[in-house]
């Protein structure tokens, strides 16, 4: 499950539908709801692409509707247009958002740590153990 609770049951459609989706997107190898996989892939774009910003869950929960299904269609064949129309606009608007395009949204007030830029470890340096200027 995604961090955003988002299940494949907040998408619309019929069980049918549903069904044929599941069917096209095919079965994992670790036995996993292919659909609630792909609504899990759309909700980690949602975020990373929102990340540091506050949004509404409502908001939120659209985005990722929006991405999902456009995944999910795509993958039955042609999306349907008012499905298009959805993801283009919701998908400009987190463009802009992961732009910094949207001065008005609320920035949260501690960004979460980047452990790739260095997040982790000791709060102090440990000097001498790597000579000065090998990393510089």
């Amino acid at each position: 499950m995604n961090s955003l609770n988002f299940t494949a049951d907040l998408l619309p459609g019929s069980a049918t539908l549903k069904g044929q989706l599941i069917n096209a997107l095919g079965a994992p190898a670790d036995g996993s709801d292919p659909l609630q996989n792909l609504c899990d892939a759309a909700a980690a774009d949602v975020l990373r692409l929102t990340t540091g910003y506050v949004l509404d869950p409502a908001s939120l929960t659209n985005f990722t509707r929006a991405v999902a299904l456009y995944r999910a269609y795509g993958s039955i064949g042609p999306v349907p247009p008012d499905t298009k129309t959805i993801y283009d606009d919701a998908w400009s608007e987190l463009s802009a958002i992961a732009e910094g395009k949207r001065p008005n949204l609320p920035k949260v007030a501690v960004p979460a740590q980047n452990l790739s830029a260095g997040g982790f470890g000791s709060e102090h340096r440990i000097h001498g153990r790597v000579r000065r200027g090998c990393f510089d």
